[in-house]
């Protein structure tokens, strides 16, 4: 492959990750955000509204985006992945395996490369080769794959969300200069509450997630507002909510 061509190949990359974050940039308008605004207290005007999806709009793209690269393949995508490998693999070196007349008419005479310089632009035996060795290990990587053993109990649906968490937890420090306090529950009224703003903060972020977010990539966030709450009592650890019953006691 050449510079050029493998330039024309990155580029082509790179448009298809900026449509894709453009896509998922389009189910959050600035208006989702009017919640997240009030329960920070700030006004919900278009110009805040604005900032705070530029706020949180990239964190919720790289732990929440669906088609996100760093999200880990499910087996069966592997799987899919490594057949369209070797499909493209097959087909590409039968073509330069049993070219005739008319497939040189095709293509101009420099596309084949001497096979004794490796550096050299273009199609050679040491590329065929590699070819076949593609389709060849194919076979067995999805063998591996498949036989690989699966976690056992049920998988955490909640993962990216669980990743986010510490992220939101920055932020709203950071923004509001008070630390973030673990939710607790009240059995009278029987809901979730917290000391300050970080509570009602993310209970409006997952209310702006659960909205906007396609069925499909619901599943990345806690499904109901108690599993929100306990996803974040979760978050701190026990040594911690036991510092905060002895400060509360001291009070």
């Amino acid at each position: 492959m050449s510079e050029d061509e493998a330039a024309a190949l990155e580029q082509e990359v790179e448009a298809q990750l900026a449509a894709e974050r453009e896509d998922f940039e389009a189910l959050f308008p600035p208006e989702a955000f009017t919640g997240i605004a009030k329960a920070l207290k700030i006004r919900p005007k278009p110009e805040y509204l604005s900032r705070l999806r530029g706020w949180l709009l990239p964190d919720f793209y790289e732990y929440l985006c669906w088609g996100h690269p760093g999200k880990k393949p499910t087996r069966k995508d592997r799987i899919k992945r490594v057949k369209k490998l070797r499909e493209a693999a097959m087909s590409l070196h039968f073509s330069l395996t049993h070219f005739d007349g008319i497939w040189m008419m095709d293509w101009p005479l420099d596309v084949l490369a001497p096979d004794d310089d490796r550096n050299a632009p273009g199609v050679t035996d040491q590329f065929t080769a590699t070819l076949q060795l593609l389709v060849d290990r194919a076979a067995t990587l999805i063998e591996n794959i498949a036989s690989e053993k699966s976690r056992r109990g049920r998988p955490v649906k909640n993962a990216p969300f669980r990743e986010l968490t510490p992220i939101l937890v920055r932020k709203y420090e950071r923004l509001t200069k008070e630390p973030a306090e673990r939710p607790y529950f009240l059995p009278d009224s029987r809901i979730y509450d917290g000391k300050g703003s970080f509570y009602p903060f993310v209970r409006a972020v997952w209310c702006c997630l659960r909205t906007n977010l396609p069925a499909e990539a619901r599943d990345s966030i806690p499904s109901t507002e108690g599993a929100l709450a306990q996803e974040l009592q979760n978050h701190w650890p026990e040594d911690r909510t036991k510092d905060q019953k002895v400060k509360t006691r001291a009070r």
